[in-house]
C-alpha cells in the first residue's frame, strides 16, 4: 500500500477492502501483512478511507487488534500499524472487575521521554486503549495472566491514545485471588461458589420401552440448596434414550445410554446417570431417602428409605447405607451410628472444618446394587 493508491482509494476498498470494526463501528479497510517474515508478533498495516488514530480497536477476522503506531493522515486515506491484543486481563477495583484487551510483551520500557530502562526476565509491559475505564488505573494495582500474578509499578501516558504499563512479576494470594479465572482479588470482596449438583435416582436407572421417567436433580451452592438452576441435560445415545432441558427420559430403543446432567452456567459441574432400557415386566426400583438436608455438627439425625418398584411401595425390600464427604476427601466427616432396616441415623462430625461442609448418605439396593440414591447432608454450625 503505497500513496499511488490515492486516487483510487475507494476502488480498491471496494473490491478488495475486508470488513472490520473499528472502536465498534463497521466499515472496509485494506489489511496486509506488516512484514514479509514470521514474527514473534502478528503485526498488520491497515488502511481505511475513514480517520484512524493511535490506540484505535480493530476486530478483524475474529481477533482484536490495536493500532500501535502513529498515523499517517494522505488526503483519501489513513494507514497505521496495528498489533493484535494476546491477552485480556481483568482489573479489580473493590469488587467491580472490568476486562481489558492487551498488547502484552517483555522488553524495554520508557517511563519518560528519552529514558529507557531495561526489563529484568520476568516482567512485562502491557499497552491498552487509552479510554475513561483504563484512566482510573492505579499504581500496584494486580492482575493475572495465564494463571500468573503481575503488580503495575509504572503507568506511561505520553502516547496519545495508548497507556503502557510496566508490570512486575507478583506473588499469588491463595486466600483472594481466582487464579482459575485470572481475577485478582476476587474473593476478597465475593463470595467463593462451591456447586455441586447430584441426580437423585443414583448412577443407574431403569426406564420402559417407550415410556418416560423424570430426572430428580439437586444443585447446591456452597451445601445450600439453589432454587430453580438452569441445567443442561444431553445424551451419550439419544436413538436409545432421549432426554428434554427438563430433565424428561424416554426409552426408545433397548438398551443403554448415560444422561449428564450440568449446570448450564458452570459446565465443569456435572451429573452422570446410567439409564438402561427394558422391556414391561422389568422390575424398575427406585429408592427415596427422607430426613433433613442440614444437620448441625456434632448432631445426629435420623433418615429413613423407601424402596419403589413402579413407583408403587414395596416392603420386601431392602438397602444398604454409606457415608461419605461431598468433596470425596478424608477423613469422613460424619458418622453412621446406627443401623435398623431401612432406616440410619447419622452423627455430624463436631470439628470447625465440619462448617458449610456437605456429606453423602447412599442407600444401595441389597437386592440389586444398580439401584442407589443419595442425599446430600449441609453440616452447619450450632450458633
Amino acid at each position: 500500500m503505497t500513496r499511488s493508491l490515492e486516487p483510487m482509494i475507494d476502488f480498491f476498498l471496494r473490491e478488495k477492502g475486508e470488513l472490520v470494526h473499528i472502536n465498534g463501528v463497521r466499515q472496509l479497510a485494506l489489511i496486509r501483512d506488516a512484514t514479509d517474515t514470521i514474527q514473534m508478533t502478528d503485526e498488520k498495516i491497515i488502511r481505511a478511507a475513514t480517520p484512524l488514530h493511535t490506540g484505535d480497536s480493530v476486530d478483524y477476522r475474529y481477533e482484536r487488534y490495536l493500532i500501535t503506531s502513529q498515523v499517517d493522515r494522505n488526503e483519501k486515506s489513513c494507514r497505521g500499524r496495528m498489533r493484535k491484543c494476546n491477552q485480556r486481563l481483568a482489573l479489580n477495583w473493590n469488587g467491580q472487575v472490568k476486562w481489558f484487551d492487551a498488547v502484552v510483551e517483555a522488553r524495554t520500557f520508557s517511563t519518560q521521554t528519552g529514558k529507557v530502562i531495561s526489563m529484568p526476565e520476568g516482567n512485562i509491559l502491557v499497552s491498552l486503549q487509552d479510554n475513561a475505564d483504563a484512566r482510573d488505573i492505579t499504581l500496584s494495582q494486580r492482575f493475572y495472566i495465564t494463571h500468573q500474578s503481575f503488580k503495575i509499578v509504572g503507568i506511561d501516558r505520553t502516547l496519545n491514545g495508548i497507556i503502557q504499563l510496566s508490570c512486575l512479576m507478583d506473588s499469588i494470594n491463595t486466600a483472594y485471588d481466582d487464579v482459575e479465572h485470572n481475577i485478582a482479588d476476587r474473593w476478597k470482596y465475593e463470595i467463593a461458589h462451591t456447586y455441586a449438583l447430584h441426580i437423585n435416582q443414583g448412577t443407574i436407572a431403569h426406564v420402559l420401552l417407550n415410556e418416560t421417567l423424570s430426572l430428580k436433580v439437586t444443585a447446591t451452592d456452597n451445601g445450600n440448596e439453589m432454587v430453580n438452576p438452569a441445567i443442561t441435560f444431553t445424551s451419550s445415545d439419544p436413538n436409545v434414550v432421549s432426554v428434554d432441558q427438563q430433565g424428561q427420559v424416554m426409552g426408545i430403543a433397548l438398551g443403554q445410554a448415560s444422561i449428564t446432567a450440568k449446570l448450564t452456567y458452570h459446565p465443569t459441574v456435572r451429573s452422570t446417570i446410567e439409564m438402561r432400557v427394558v422391556e414391561t415386566g422389568t422390575h424398575i426400583y427406585s429408592i427415596a431417602i427422607i430426613g433433613n438436608s442440614i444437620l448441625k455438627t456434632g448432631q445426629s439425625a435420623s433418615y429413613v428409605s423407601h424402596i419403589y418398584d413402579h413407583g408403587t411401595e414395596v416392603f420386601d425390600q431392602a438397602v444398604e447405607w454409606s457415608l461419605r464427604n461431598q468433596d470425596d476427601s478424608t477423613p469422613i466427616i460424619g458418622s453412621i451410628t446406627a443401623s435398623t432396616g431401612n432406616s440410619v441415623t447419622v452423627k455430624a462430625g463436631s470439628s470447625s472444618g465440619a462448617n458449610n461442609k456437605a456429606l453423602i448418605l447412599t442407600a444401595t439396593l441389597v437386592s440389586d446394587p444398580s439401584f442407589t440414591i443419595e442425599k446430600t447432608i449441609s453440616l452447619k454450625n450450632l450458633f
